[in-house]
């Protein structure tokens, strides 16, 4: 199916561009739900109907489907794609947990607990996420886990942790990341969504695909439908219960992203977004087209080159990123998305690219990226730049050689040393020549702002106020994950937890 996007202009009008400032705060919203244009449910002539409507079928979807079968309720999802999974099938499908049995059986961490995780995850947020929804997920992941062991029936094979961030107390870290059999690897993400999806619609759950929602349809305030085109056709479905918005977050929208998250912006228009073209941020929009707040977020950026800083269990290499003066800014061993939302930064305030400098010394490292033979290649094919001297090395990269300079001098003394300003832990040794660049790259698997949200999902206006019958989920929801990816699994467990929240909480709600 084809990618669509919406034009910058028409995003600011379904969106009300006049309350557009509250993005200085963090949320972004539409016209209020009481002024959204009312539709009568007797003069619409229903094409189907259901309990639980779920607008679509990746991770989140499928598990908020599964939660509402399991509770009861007639259940339909209408995903956009040929395929369920969405992104989530590009995933290696791990999530974090933590105080579960497979942790104790796979890890040293005996005592680790999910209070300790929440304090985690709230420090790596920066005061800037929902408590209740951050602590909701930390406290409710062991059950997630242990759900899809014995319901869905993925079995845990192994735990590891994310990378340090060097604010964070070494007592909240711990490995958490559970891999489940066939699981870790780019691509297996699907092995999960198939899972939950077997057990969705083995309790009667109904999926369509190549079905795109383009509305909600209200009534007195309350979301009791959607519109959607399907073979070439509008139909209208009738939601008893609820709708549930499961469709991403703004991934491949560079018009929403451009307004909404500037960091995928970026990642959309100059770097490697690799995420499904059908995450064009239809939910988001659809939400605050009746009002709903938007709460902002980083990105899952990481480098697709090297995978640095990805896995506790794979130290960097020696090397070091610099900016256009030649200087460190981050420190480089910190959990991926963390040093790249600084070389985003960077790049923005500097108007130039960074560049990862290591020498010769670097390729001897067991977790080298690059032996001498690959080096070798990659600059015949310019995927590195190689010069005798960093002089010659600057001027090639265009970035100031007095800068760089200095700053390979500060790195060979602070490592002689033992020391790092920035707060490294892996990599530190000499480097000398010759030397080499890499120009950094982002490999982006998504964004992290969505619709304001409670614990059990409901969708939040911009006045603080519940719309009835609208609910949010996985990262078509935030608030529970801030300004940069606090490491992997998090996203996963995130739409199995809310996913499920939401299947629950719109299964009960009153028809």
């Amino acid at each position: 199916m084809a990618k669509k996007s919406i034009s910058r202009r028409d995003f600011l009008k379904g969106a009300a561009a006049s309350t557009l400032g509250l993005a200085a705060v963090g949320m972004l919203g539409g016209c209020s739900s009481e002024e959204t244009p009312k539709s009568s449910a007797s003069s619409i002539n229903w094409t189907k109907e259901t309990d639980v409507l779920i607008v679509g079928a990746g991770g989140t979807g499928v598990c908020a489907a599964a939660a509402a079968a399991e509770a009861g309720a007639k259940v339909l999802v209408l995903e956009k794609a040929g395929i369920a999974g969405g992104t989530t099938n590009l995933s290696g499908g791990v999530m974090q947990a933590a105080g579960t049995p497979y942790q104790k059986q796979f890890t040293q961490y005996q005592d680790d607990t999910p209070e300790k995780h929440f304090e985690c995850w709230m420090a790596e947020g920066e005061g800037q996420l929902d408590e209740a929804l951050v602590k909701d997920l930390a406290l409710g992941a062991p059950e997630d886990i242990e759900w899809l062991a014995s319901t869905c029936g993925l079995k845990w094979t192994s735990v590891y942790g994310h990378c340090h961030v060097p604010y964070l107390k070494d007592e909240v870290l711990a490995d958490r990341i559970h891999v489940y059999e066939g699981g870790g690897a780019s691509g297996s993400g699907g092995i999960y969504v198939q899972a939950v999806l077997k057990v969705a619609e083995g309790l009667g759950a109904v999926v369509e695909y190549e079905t795109e929602v383009t509305r909600l349809i209200t009534e007195n305030g309350k979301v009791i439908g959607a519109e959607a085109t399907q073979n070439g056709q509008t139909i209208t479905i009738k939601a008893n219960r609820g709708v549930i918005l499961a469709a991403a977050s703004v991934d491949q929208n560079a018009d929403m992203a451009k307004e909404l998250n500037p960091q995928q912006y970026w990642d959309d228009t100059t770097q490697i977004c690799l995420c499904v073209a059908t995450d064009t941020g239809d939910g988001i929009r659809m939400g605050m087209e009746l009002g709903a707040a938007y709460v902002s977020g980083g990105t899952i950026d990481f480098c697709g080159k090297t995978g640095a800083a990805t896995d506790n269990r794979k130290p960097l290499f020696p090397s070091f990123i610099v900016n256009q003066a030649g200087r460190r800014f981050v420190c480089e061993d910190a959990t991926y998305a963390y040093h790249y939302r600084a070389i985003y930064q960077q790049e923005m305030q500097l108007q130039g690219p960074t560049y990862m400098i290591f020498g010769s010394s670097s390729l001897d490292a067991p977790t080298s990226p690059w032996t001498a033979e690959t080096a070798a290649k990659d600059v015949e094919d310019g995927v590195l730049i190689m010069a005798e001297t960093l002089e010659d090395l600057a001027g090639k990269l265009g970035i100031d050689a007095a800068g760089l300079v200095r700053t390979m001098r500060d790195w060979n003394e602070d490592v002689a040393a033992g020391t790092d300003p920035f707060g490294r832990k892996d990599g530190l040794e000499p480097l000398s020549g010759p030397f080499y660049a890499y120009k950094n790259t982002s490999y982006n698997l998504g964004a992290l702002g969505g619709l304001k949200i409670t614990t059990d999902c409901e969708v939040v206006d911009v006045n603080g106020k519940v719309i009835e019958g609208l609910y949010a989920a996985g990262l078509n929801a935030g608030g529970w994950v801030g300004p940069y990816y606090p490491g992997s699994g998090t996203a996963v467990i995130g739409t199995c937890h809310f996913g499920r929240k939401a299947g629950a909480a719109a299964a009960k709600r009153s028809a």
